[in-house]
């Protein structure tokens, strides 16, 4: 049976507290306090985080987040999970100053390896067939850990999968489609969709999903239309360190250009507050090494923890703020 919520903090915290104390340090009447799954000690202007139960690849993000808040000079994550650990750690290595990656052993905390730096995926050729389609709606062509797409203004509508076309706004909406249409021919199905993304993605923009749905990505398709509004003179998209496992959670949007003094710049594009932005932007640093990184936010959400959770990444970067064109 599972545990409820506060049991299950309460079980977090207590672990917490012991895993801290084992490692020698004095917590007094120091309690820790919840952190989504997880759980969080600050202590002498650290902060110490117990990953997240369900989803402890987000853990690195939170404590980052949660350091900036608070003006903490030093972040310690501790895992469960020796996968999380590996990534959390290569991420770590595109932070300055770097965290404390740990392993939880029983009680005991070891530096947790970093796992390899993974190299991009060299995509495939863009099949004739699915171009010509997606250029009949007027639907653009992208490729994203080597899966051909169709996007209207950074949201997807189409897929290749094995060969075949899937039409739709994510799978759910992929799915419903083949079994309420599926004797409409592919182009007609992807003109309809392309269409009504079309209709409610636009300037002045209100709250339909398919408005709100992937902005980061919508920030990144202006940008690719215009490098120069960020001061760049070439600019292409470029895979995320982890594919999107659908559109409703917020996911930075990156590309990879070059600025008129021949730099190689990583751009990051985020809306509110993504508690991915800063970990897999520090993964792609370690990645690609970048001479500068760009992070595109619209104006009000440049807020104070957002300004301070970028500087803690390792190559030079800068802050900018770009009107979403949904406004």
């Amino acid at each position: 049976m599972p545990l409820d919520p506060e049991r299950r903090a309460e079980l977090q915290a207590i672990k917490l507290r012991a895993l801290v104390t084992e490692a020698g340090h004095n917590l007094g009447q120091t309690q820790p306090e919840t952190l989504g799954q997880g759980s969080a000690l600050i202590l002498d202007n650290c902060c110490w985080l117990l990953a997240d139960t369900e989803r402890p690849e987000i853990s690195l993000g939170q404590g980052i987040l949660l350091a900036a808040s608070r003006s903490l000079n030093e972040l310690h994550v501790l895992f469960d999970h020796p996968q999380a650990a590996a990534r959390a750690a290569r991420q770590a290595q595109g932070l300055k100053p770097t965290p404390t990656i740990s392993l939880i052993t029983e009680r005991t905390l070891a530096t947790a390896t970093s796992g390899p730096v993974e190299l991009a995926v060299t995509p495939p050729p863009c099949p004739d067939d699915f171009a010509n389609l997606c250029s009949g709606a007027g639907v653009e062509t992208v490729v994203e850990h080597g899966m051909w797409r169709g996007e209207i203004l950074g949201l997807e509508v189409a897929r290749l999968v094995d060969g075949i076309t899937e039409v739709g706004v994510g799978r759910f909406d992929r799915e419903a489609g083949a079994l309420l249409h599926g004797d409409q021919p592919t182009s007609q199905a992807l003109a309809a969709a392309a269409d009504q993304v079309r209709s409610q993605r636009h300037p002045g923009a209100g709250a339909h999903p398919l408005a709100t749905l992937a902005r980061e990505r919508w920030l990144r398709h202006t940008l690719l239309a215009d490098p120069t509004l960020v001061g760049l003179t070439t600019l292409a998209a470029l895979d995320p360190a982890t594919e999107r496992t659908n559109l409703r959670d917020p996911a930075p949007a990156f590309a990879w250009g070059t600025n008129p003094d021949g730099q190689n710049v990583l751009v990051a594009c985020s809306t509110g507050v993504d508690v991915n932005l800063v970990p897999q932007t520090a993964e792609l640093i370690v990645r690609h090494q970048p001479d500068l990184v760009i992070v595109v936010v619209p104006p009000r959400d440049q807020l104070p923890v957002v300004k301070k959770s970028v500087q803690l990444l390792a190559a030079p970067t800068n802050l900018v703020p770009l009107e979403g064109p949904w406004t």
